[in-house]
């Protein structure tokens, strides 16, 4: 009988050790610049290309890469973000189709309760948890309140936009009548498009992993660590560093 723990002993590969690279960490959360989101990143494009005419399917994968990219930033918070998603999405729809006018406005500020009470509440015990609540649907809702957009129809396809890691932990807030017309839009993506993206992330990596870390490791924790030892100009200069 075919054995997984003997196959993967037999290729040298420690079970657990892999088990821990793929499963949350407190200590060690996953950011954009740690070598596993790099590595996952490249499978990510690749899988992605494969899905570029299946628009369904791509939204799909970019969605579940999202709450797994979520998880392991954050851990069992990504319950809340799915919680939250499906919440307002129906509230929307609610609200759409509502005509009395203190009843819709009911509506939206239920859903205003729902996302500001998670960010009151983890603004207290977990700073990501204040990035998911003020990131999140509330934005979509009051949209819909406004009629400045119509309700979704798919919920995948509002739990794409809700989900979509690149902004989800880091910004910018994209508002909902911005993003949502992008979605089921075919894809293009030129050489210029393509090379400038490059271009702008290895040039973030490089500010972030050798400029930033750098000045912060060598310079700016040192003087933070014991600011008596330095004289009131390399303090001065530890805070602009």
């Amino acid at each position: 009988m075919w054995n997984i723990d003997e196959f993967l002993s037999g290729l040298n590969i420690d079970l657990d050790r892999l088990r821990d690279v793929f499963t949350y960490d407190p200590q060690a959360p996953m950011i954009f610049s740690s070598g596993i989101f790099l590595w996952l990143f490249v499978a990510f494009i690749l899988v992605y290309l494969l899905l570029q005419r299946r628009t369904t399917a791509r939204l799909l994968f970019v969605t579940l890469f999202s709450y797994y990219f979520y998880y392991k930033s954050s851990g069992t918070y990504f319950f809340l973000l799915g919680l939250v998603t499906v919440c307002d999405f129906f509230i929307a729809r609610l609200m759409a189709r509502e005509a009395i006018p203190w009843l819709r406005k009911a509506w939206v500020v239920l859903s205003l309760f729902i996302n500001l009470g998670l960010l009151c509440y983890f603004k207290y015990t977990n700073f990501l948890g204040e990035t998911f609540a003020s990131l999140t649907g509330g934005t979509f809702t009051t949209d819909v309140y406004r009629r400045q957009i119509t309700p979704l129809t798919s919920l995948l396809d509002y739990a794409f936009y809700v989900s979509f890691f690149p902004q989800l932990v880091a910004g910018p807030i994209v508002r909902a009548r911005d993003f949502i017309p992008q979605i089921r839009r075919p894809l293009f993506v030129s050489n210029e498009m393509f090379g400038r993206g490059i271009f702008l992330i290895v040039s973030g990596l490089f500010k972030k992993a050798v400029i930033s870390d750098y000045i912060s490791v060598n310079f700016v924790e040192r003087i933070f660590d014991n600011p008596t030892l330095y004289s009131g100009v390399e303090n001065l200069i530890g805070v602009y560093g």
